[in-house]
C-alpha cells in the first residue's frame, strides 16, 4: 500500500520534531564528519583539533540544558521520536546532560595532558564522540535493535581508544581483550534480541511488557516458563551486563584499564558504566510495565 499525501505529511512532521528532539546527537554526528574532513587536510597536522570537538560537545551541552528547561516546565512524561524506535523524557536529557558534561571534562582533560598528541588528536576525539553518540542512543533507546545498535555504537570505539597508546604493548592487549570479550557479549545480546522478536513478533519495548505480561498471566504462577523468552531475556541481559562490568562479565576490566590511558579509562569506568546503568534501568522498568502507559504504542500500519 503507497503512503497517501496526509501520510506523507504526518511523516515529514513526525521527522521534524523527532530531529528536533534529536538536535545533541545531531550536534555530534556534525563534529565527527568535520573532524574528518579537517584530518584529510595535512596542514591542519599542527592543529590540535580537540578544541573543536569541545566547542561541538558545549553545544550540545547547552541544548541539552536548554531541552531539560523545557522537559521538566512542560513535565513531559515520555514522547516517542522517530516512530518510537527512541524515547525523548527527563530521563533521557538528565543522562545526555550526564554524558556531555563527562565527555567536554575528558577533552579537557586531554588537552592539558597532551594525550593524544596533534597528529593523532582528530582520530582520538572522533572515537571519543563516537562512544559518547552511541552511549546517548543507549539511554533513549525504547525498541530491541535501537539498544543493540546504541551498545554497538558505543563499543566500537572504545575498542580503539583502549588501544590508542601507540608502542605500547599493554595498551594493543588491552584493546584486544576488549574486542574479544565484546565481540562475544555482542553476539549473544543479537541472538536473545532474535529470540525475543520471533516470540512476540515485534521489538519495540512497551509491546514486550505486555508480552511478558501475557506470559506471566498465562501461566497463573506467575513464573515464566518458556525456554525461549528465559533464554532470550538471559541474553539481552548478558550484553548489557558486558558494558556493566557485572559479575560474571567482568574480567575485562582490569586489563584494559590497566593498558588504557587514564582519559580513556576515565570515560569507560564513568560514562560506560553510567549509560549501561541507565540503560539497565530503562529496559528493567519498561519490561516491568511500570512505564508501560506512559509510553504510547506505535501503530506502523497508518
Amino acid at each position: 500500500m503507497f503512503p497517501n499525501l496526509n501520510k506523507m505529511d504526518a511523516l515529514q512532521s513526525d521527522l521534524l520534531d523527532s530531529s528536533i528532539a534529536f538536535l545533541p546527537e545531531l550536534i555530534l554526528c556534525s563534529a565527527i564528519v568535520l573532524l574528518l574532513l579537517l584530518r584529510l587536510f595535512r596542514a591542519l597536522d599542527h592543529w590540535h583539533l580537540g578544541w573543536v570537538s569541545l566547542a561541538f560537545t558545549l553545544c550540545a551541552l547547552y541544548m541539552s540544558e536548554r531541552q531539560w528547561d523545557e522537559t521538566t516546565s512542560n513535565q513531559l512524561t515520555a514522547l516517542p521520536i522517530f516512530t518510537g524506535l527512541l524515547s525523548y523524557d527527563t530521563f533521557t536529557v538528565f543522562l545526555r546532560l550526564f554524558l556531555l558534561s563527562f565527555t567536554a571534562l575528558i577533552i579537557i582533560l586531554s588537552l592539558l595532558t597532551g594525550i593524544p598528541d596533534r597528529e593523532d588528536s582528530a582520530d582520538f576525539h572522533c572515537l571519543l564522540l563516537g562512544a559518547t553518540l552511541g552511549m546517548m542512543i543507549m539511554v533513549s533507546a525504547n525498541h530491541l535493535l535501537m539498544v543493540y545498535i546504541g551498545v554497538e555504537m558505543a563499543s566500537l570505539p572504545s575498542y580503539a581508544l583502549a588501544g590508542f597508546l601507540k608502542g605500547r604493548r599493554q595498551s594493543s592487549e588491552a584493546s584486544l581483550k576488549y574486542v574479544v570479550y565484546g565481540g562475544g557479549a555482542s553476539g549473544v545480546m543479537l541472538y536473545g534480541i532474535s529470540l525475543l522478536a520471533g516470540k512476540f513478533g515485534t521489538a519495540y519495548l512497551p509491546d514486550l511488557a505486555m508480552g511478558y505480561a501475557a506470559a506471566l498471566h498465562g501461566t497463573g504462577t506467575g513464573v515464566v516458563a518458556d525456554p525461549i523468552l528465559l533464554l532470550g531475556t538471559l541474553f539481552v541481559m548478558i550484553g548489557i551486563a558486558f558494558k556493566l562490568a557485572a559479575v560474571p562479565f567482568h574480567f575485562w576490566c582490569p586489563d584494559v584499564f590497566e593498558g588504557a590511558s587514564a582519559e580513556v579509562a576515565g570515560f569507560l569506568s564513568v560514562a560506560s558504566k553510567g549509560a549501561a546503568l541507565a540503560l539497565l534501568a530503562r529496559v528493567a522498568l519498561v519490561l516491568a510495565g511500570l512505564n508501560a502507559d506512559r509510553v504510547p504504542t506505535i501503530d506502523y500500519q497508518t
